[in-house]
């Protein structure tokens, strides 16, 4: 009796499973109807969450438009707290426009020093490259964190009239 019922119990079982792979919701039948199927499916999902949730992501939002960048780092190449620290700054800083033009530069004032610093990298490595290739000028010149401008994107309308 126990042989009996174990076997029934596992054709129950087995039998259940391949019904749980079918496409209940028709997802499979088209990428196009895939999207408005599963638009409809979320839309009638109801998402309960506490309400302070909502506001921390909003208040997060906020923030990061306010801070008009993100997180990285840049090359330090001066910084000075002297008499005429302003004009060597910005003399630094005009020099090395002149050397190396395609390398953004950015003068800023964190008291009590006038500094210099370069690029907008996003990571270590790309930083050290950079460091490497103005050694020769600046072998004094270090890795910082900054806040850092956004990369700038480009469409394929841009990089097809480059290539032409």
């Amino acid at each position: 009796m126990r042989y009996l019922c174990s076997v029934i119990f596992v054709f129950v079982l087995f039998s259940s499973l391949g019904y749980a792979q079918t496409d209940t919701l028709g997802i499979n039948s088209g990428i196009s109807s895939q999207t408005a199927i599963l638009e409809e499916f979320l839309v009638k999902l109801p998402v309960r969450q506490d309400p302070r949730i909502t506001d921390l992501l909003v208040r997060h939002s906020q923030i990061n438009q306010k801070r008009n960048g993100t997180e990285g780092f840049r090359l330090e190449i001066f910084f000075s707290s002297e008499n005429k620290a302003r004009e060597q700054a910005v003399r630094v800083k005009n020099e090395f426009n002149i050397v190396f033009p395609d390398i953004a530069s950015y003068m800023l004032f964190q008291t009590p020093n006038f500094k210099v610093r370069i690029g907008d990298f996003r990571n270590k490595s790309e930083a050290l490259k950079t460091k490497a290739h103005i050694a020769s000028k600046y072998p004094n010149a270090f890795i910082v964190k900054d806040n850092i401008r956004f990369p700038e994107l480009f469409t394929e309308s841009v990089e097809q009239s480059e290539e032409q």
